[in-house]
């Protein structure tokens, strides 16, 4: 289940570096302080073909123990677009998500917001899912946007061994935070996007009607003209019949990127535009 509901790729894997000037303020004044837009939303999520992104990655897993560090590398590149069923989308193709092997995201990108289709491989709960929106645009500070609600869920499988498979509740949000510094191999950035993620799976066991609730939480950092520059992500699965409950600890840092054509790696650090007021 922990490849059914993990999704850092969500975020990710998004949009095009195009439109707006590069003193452009990040956010514009609002009266209320807490709402503020987002200028050039688009910008924080750059998706030109050929754009490449490489990480660096650390996972760990503890049930009564913990289990050893073990780190990671992923390489994120858009390779082109493709129809699915009349709709085009672009593709990311990771080598080793979440040290999980190599995958394609599809996601399609328009003026209103963001839109994941699926992944290849894909598994039969995750078709159940697709298409749905993870961003609406423009993103404004201090608010939360419902990505997904979905109800009668067929899990796929029987996890209270009655023969039954069992079904599920999906329910994510995704709140945009507010700027920060943020400091990866990549370089140092004063004012990355944060943005918080939660999915929370709620299973009811068809043998005793018991509700087991995994949650899958992920803060990511965007930078303007970069992209993703760190995600921090923490499943929580809940122990079933005789397995134990789990906690799964993964992070991703940019170690280098390729944005049409403009390399830059830990050598050459990128500063996004200054904050003024916030």
């Amino acid at each position: 289940m922990q490849q059914a509901i993990r999704w850092s790729v969500l975020l990710a894997l998004i949009l095009s570096s195009s439109g707006g000037m590069a003193g452009d303020p990040p956010y514009a004044a609002d009266s209320n302080p807490l709402l503020r837009e987002v200028q050039n939303t688009e910008e924080y999520f750059p998706d030109g073909i050929g754009s490449v992104w490489k990480y660096v990655g650390h996972t760990h897993t503890e049930r009564i123990e913990r289990i050893a560090d073990v780190a990671f590398q992923n390489e994120v590149t858009t390779i082109g677009t493709s129809n699915m069923r009349g709709v085009m989308v672009k593709i990311f193709r990771e080598t080793n998500q979440g040290n999980k092997g190599a995958s394609d995201g599809f996601f399609r990108r328009d003026k209103t917001g963001i839109v994941y289709h699926g992944s290849q491989p894909t598994t039969p709960f995750e078709q159940q899912l697709v298409p749905y929106r993870i961003l609406n645009f423009p993103l404004v500070l201090g608010t939360t946007f419902q990505q997904l609600n979905k109800t009668d869920v067929d899990m796929q499988a029987d996890l209270d061994g009655d023969g039954q498979p069992e079904h599920g509740s999906v329910v994510a949000d995704a709140r945009i935070v507010g700027y920060e510094p943020v400091s990866v191999p990549a370089g140092s950035f004063p004012d990355a996007l944060r943005i918080d993620a939660v999915m929370t799976i709620s299973v009811t066991l068809t043998k005793t009607g018991h509700v087991a609730v995994s949650r899958d939480r992920i803060t990511s950092w965007f930078v303007r003209g970069v992209g993703l520059i760190k995600y921090v992500e923490t499943i929580e699965a809940p122990p079933v019949l005789e397995t134990r409950g789990e906690i799964t600890y993964m992070s991703e840092e940019l170690e280098s990127y390729t944005i049409k054509g403009m390399v830059k790696d830990s050598s050459m650090p990128t500063l996004s535009p200054p904050l003024s007021g916030l």
